[in-house]
């Protein structure tokens, strides 16, 4: 407890320093916030919003409403301005305003519905530059990417568009495979990763053992990334947050409004509107909206009349959003989602006799949560209830005893409140409490091989302070306290975490910042990323498995060239203590050694070249990492002179990754998007040689003889590995591309697609294969996806 004592400390009189610093604060610019709303109440995301000097030019550079329609600008001179929201295809709005040094004023605007008459109007995504640009006009240390829907259209993905797949273009993330999308992050393992849909915690969104993600692109807002820095009200995870936002589903005319899509692997709907009035407030609000989306894949029901096919997934989500009164929302998610592989009937085509494994596996999440946003005397306070549960069984038909399960559930309720105290300080306190419990387990002939449970609590408590002494300092101390209690376990650790930001030059668009800190989390995957297409198998930490601890430091640099040209530099170095890998040497009649508790380092470097606008558009990203994990060897305790410990790169220390996205618009309204990846090779185990098995004979005296069924093609063959992880595979490079072409007949868009993975077909490596039989030894392998095309069709009405 000594490292988090001093960090306190440290925390504290930084802390002291501040405030006094504050109060002798002569002058400070003022702040405009609110919320831009429709005649309904419901939230108008992508206005803009402009603070205008009295001659009509810019005090402050425009913001965009989020998806709940809030907006913020900070930095404002004192004086008088005007105020003007628009946005298309409603009426204006402007109100003049008067600030004063520090003033926080709030502006609530209600647009009303204006119409627009046009021969066409063309609409083509970009990338969600507004929100980042509010982060770093706002926030110190943060590194946030954001993804917004759509480019999530524009980015090739598996045969359809799939936000997991796209935050792999993102710099800092590594992809292993083609046949995952799980991702790490800066050196971290991908169960430090939290992933939240609309503020709640989903476990394993992945459909296929993880080919894609389950999160249906129609309905989704933005994807934003947290990559490093994140401030003291995120816990639970040590490498990064993914945050998927979904649309609030309002509609301006008032009508059912749709999304449909057909691919290659499944066919989606998704459905949205306005709630009448008098709903909304039978449901408490003033106002309010509404959408339900759902996917299936469709081959087991079109291939029925022919042959079966074993599997199948769907996927249904929903939302409703309120307004209420005080500029407030509440807002209602849920999702459930299923794969099914089922072989109890299932024979292979043209020959019946074939033996078929009869297995029955499927598995799946279901979240469902409230969130409730209300400003209050001054304050806005942030109130969540929610469930989250992630399941997985897998039994044989012909052993109907023979079963093997993984089940993890989280409950949660937190609440957090924040303020401006003029413009130039803020403050956000919180406290949540989340109720896990989890089961591993795996039986058969009535003998349980191993069933691993457990429940407890996770609670913590943070504070976080953002203070701006002068136009261009932003700093953030911060200090968050985590708690984990089940049954004799108890841990309580302290994660102190600061932030400063520096603006440069008199307009404000470049930086350079710092951000240091500490990250804590108590949940485990047992995953083995080593393969390729897993599920997670979630534990806790107890007696045995300590929690995972990071100490994380990151500089950087960023600017803004008007609001087409950026470009964003940071290196960065993490520490990680508590990280796990699985005991093979394990005793089967013990729980304390099942897991190895080791250490962790991580360091490198991120590039990020974006251009925002033209004809062409898109970004380049530049990555250099190095990762070590050391794990205690329990091959060698006890032999003297040996090495106690061994220190090896995981699977996903992949020195360079490089990627390219490209944007570009062709003649005849052609819609084209590239993805050119290249990483180095990422580490593997070789195996160096192979032997016969021997026998213990009993019989003769205790001596070994060998195997009874001798030297050939049934002999017992054993493989000697390695050092872990010391060769690399050859360097990875991909081309995607993507081809759309959209439609406008009257009754809303079609727009059909073509996505193929792989253009050149470059034969990258999954596996290599040994086989030392033969002389001499030979190697084989498996590749990753040839090239892959796919078509496809999207429609909106």
């Amino acid at each position: 407890m000594r490292a988090p004592r001093c960090l306190a400390a440290w925390f504290l009189a930084l802390t002291l320093l501040l405030v006094p610093a504050w109060l002798a604060a002569q002058t400070a610019p003022a702040a405009v916030f609110g919320r831009v709303t429709d005649a309904a109440g419901a939230p108008l995301a992508g206005t803009t919003v402009r603070v205008l000097r009295p001659n009509g030019t810019l005090a402050r550079p425009a913001a965009s409403t989020g998806a709940e329609g809030a907006f913020r600008i900070t930095g404002i001179p004192i004086g008088r301005y005007r105020v003007r929201v628009e946005r298309l295809g409603y009426t204006p709005s402007e109100q003049e305003v008067s600030l004063t040094a520090g003033e926080a004023r709030r502006l609530d605007v209600q647009l009303a519905a204006q119409a627009v008459t046009v021969e066409e109007i063309e609409v083509r995504g970009r990338v969600d530059t507004s929100r980042e640009r509010a982060r770093f006009e706002t926030e110190a240390g943060v590194t946030t990417r954001v993804i917004s829907g759509e480019d999530l259209k524009i980015l090739p993905g598996f045969a359809e568009a799939d936000v997991l797949r796209a935050v792999e273009v993102l710099p800092g993330v590594v992809s292993t495979s083609d046949f995952s999308s799980s991702f790490n992050v800066r050196g971290g393992s991908a169960d430090q990763n939290l992933i939240l849909l609309d503020g709640f915690p989903i476990f394993n969104p992945f459909h296929l053992g993880g080919l894609f993600s389950v999160f249906n692109s129609d309905v989704i807002a933005r994807a934003e990334l947290f990559a490093g820095g994140f401030g003291a009200e995120y816990g639970g995870r040590v490498s990064s947050v993914l945050s998927v936002e979904t649309k609030p589903g309002a509609s301006e005319d008032g009508r059912i409004h749709g999304a449909a899509g057909v691919s290659l692997i499944a066919s989606r709907l998704a459905l949205n509107s306005n709630l009448p009035r008098p709903v909304a407030r039978v449901l408490g609000g003033e106002s309010g909206s509404w959408f339900l989306s759902g996917r299936r894949s469709y081959f087991d029901q079109v291939l029925k009349p022919i042959a079966d096919f074993p599997y199948h997934l769907t996927d249904v989500q929903g939302g409703l959003t309120l307004g209420t009164r005080g500029g407030g929302w509440l807002r209602f998610t849920g999702y459930t989602g299923r794969d099914v592989l089922d072989l109890s009937d299932f024979t292979l085509p043209g020959d019946e006799s074939q033996d078929i494994l009869r297995i029955q596996w499927n598995w799946g999440n279901r979240v469902l949560g409230v969130r409730w946003e209300q400003p209050f005397a001054g304050w806005t306070a942030d109130t969540r209830v929610g469930f989250s549960e992630f399941d997985e069984g897998l039994g044989f038909v012909d052993f109907g005893d023979v079963r093997f399960g993984s089940r993890i559930e989280q409950w949660t309720l937190g609440s957090g409140v924040r303020r401006d105290f003029g413009s130039q300080l803020g403050l956000k306190l919180g406290a949540e409490a989340n109720r896990i419990r989890y089961r591993n387990f795996a039986e058969a002939g009535g003998t349980s091989f191993f069933d691993a449970r457990d429940a407890g609590t996770l609670s913590a408590a943070y504070g976080q302070l953002q203070w701006r002494p002068t136009e261009n300092w932003i700093l953030e101390p911060g200090l968050r306290l985590d708690g984990w209690f089940a049954g004799d376990t108890t841990h309580a650790l302290l994660s102190p975490r600061f932030a400063v930001k520096r603006f440069l030059g008199a307009e404000r668009d470049a930086a350079v910042k710092l951000a240091l800190g500490r990250y804590v989390q108590f949940l485990h995957s047992v995953r083995d990323e080593d393969l390729p297409v897993s599920n997670d198998r979630w534990v806790a930490a107890d007696r045995y498995i300590p929690p995972v601890v990071s100490d994380q430091l990151q500089v950087g640099i960023e600017k803004f060239w008007g609001d087409q040209w950026y470009a964003s530099l940071e290196a960065y170095g993490r520490s990680f203590r508590g990280v796990t890998d699985l005991n093979f040497a394990d005793d089967p009649n013990s729980d304390a050694d099942d897991f190895l508790a080791g250490t962790g380092l991580s360091y490198g470097a991120d590039l990020l070249v974006r251009r925002s606008r033209g004809k062409l558009s898109g970004w380049t990203t530049i990555s250099l990492l190095r990762a070590r994990r050391t794990f205690p060897d329990p091959l060698v305790l006890g032999f003297e002179g040996e090495d106690s410990v061994y220190t090896f790169p995981p699977i996903f220390d992949r020195t360079l990754d490089v990627d390219v996205v490209l944007r570009y618009e062709l003649p005849w309204k052609l819609e084209s998007g590239f993805r050119w990846n290249f990483g180095s090779g990422i580490p593997y185990t070789r195996p160096v040689a192979q032997y016969q098995g021997w026998q213990y004979d009993i019989a003769a005296g205790g001596r070994f003889k060998r195997s009874d069924r001798g030297v050939g093609e049934g002999a017992p063959l054993y493989v000697v590995l390695g050092e872990r992880n010391a060769e690399r595979y050859p360097a990875y490079h991909r081309l995607d591309a993507t081809l759309r072409r959209p439609f406008a007949p009257r009754w809303g868009t079609i727009t059909p697609y073509l996505q193929v993975l792989n253009v050149y077909n470059q034969r990258n490596v999954l596996f290599y294969f040994y086989n030392y039989s033969k002389t001499p030894p030979t190697r084989s392998g498996i590749s990753m996806f040839p090239v892959l095309p796919s078509v496809g069709v999207e429609m909106t009405f």
